[in-house]
């Protein structure tokens, strides 16, 4: 497995594995659960042209996993210099190649990224039911900081 920095022509493979990587660990996903189709876009486009966005902005901080010249896996994160910390924004395998290290591959690159560029603090957030996540970050150091709850309401009238 090669891991390399990402290139336009890797933006393709990177909206597909985001469909078939976040499953029911993304918020979009656990809305359009609770309440149905909300909007134009299912919960995996949102996923898609949210992880998007946040490439196209940052094209320098994103990596990925090849394995016999096709990309398995990608992972971006984002500096914060001010305050020396480095954040894993996105971290995704193709579920054929999921169990193989290649997730902790990438984190681990990133680590390494991040006490090159003078980081201090690396932080990362996940769902709680993400247990392939929390099991990866904690394998590569992670601790629970705190946590996080999200609520939601409807507001619109269903007549």
């Amino acid at each position: 497995m090669q891991i390399r920095r990402m290139t336009s022509e890797d933006m393709e493979r990177i909206a597909a594995i985001n469909e078939l990587a976040w499953g029911d660990c993304t918020l979009y996903k656990l809305v359009e659960d609770r309440y149905g189709p909300i909007g134009k876009k299912g919960w995996r486009q949102k996923k898609v042209d949210e992880v998007q966005a946040l490439l196209s902005r940052n094209p320098d901080n994103v990596i990925v996993a090849v394995e016999d010249d096709k990309v398995v896996g990608y992972a971006s994160f984002m500096i914060d210099d001010d305050n020396q910390i480095g954040h894993v924004t996105d971290n995704a395998v193709d579920p054929e190649y999921q169990g193989r290290g290649i997730g902790t591959a990438m984190n681990k690159w990133v680590l390494d990224h991040f006490r090159n560029e003078g980081v201090r603090i690396a932080r990362v957030s996940t769902l709680l039911h993400d247990k392939a996540a929390r099991r990866m970050y904690e394998k590569n150091g992670f601790e629970e900081l705190a946590r996080t709850i999200y609520y939601s309401m409807t507001l619109a009238n269903d007549r």
